[in-house]
């Protein structure tokens, strides 16, 4: 801020912030405090079955790099069996 500028503040006693009801709802009115609502379970309530082992979900791309990297192990293994059986004998 620039050295001559003032700040108007306001002048009083301080006050609460405003209170804003908690909506659980955008289309109906927050109830008030003293209203008590008894809402009946009407929906129905669908069980989900799935047939078989539950899998965790894996991202295809560290599939491709650990397959890749075990490729890349498995080739260096053998380089070093063919160097110590040509250096052995």
């Amino acid at each position: 801020m620039a050295p001559g500028s003032k700040i108007l503040l306001p002048k009083g006693p301080l006050r609460a912030p405003p209170s804003q009801p908690t909506k659980l709802s955008y289309t109906q009115a927050p109830a008030s405090k003293d209203e008590v609502t008894i809402r009946k379970g009407t929906a129905r309530k669908e069980a989900v079955a799935i047939e078989g082992v539950p899998q965790p979900f894996l991202n295809p791309s560290i599939i491709q790099q650990r397959i890749q990297t075990e490729q890349q192990w498995q080739i260096a293994q053998d380089r070093a069996r063919t160097q110590e059986a040509g250096s052995g004998h």
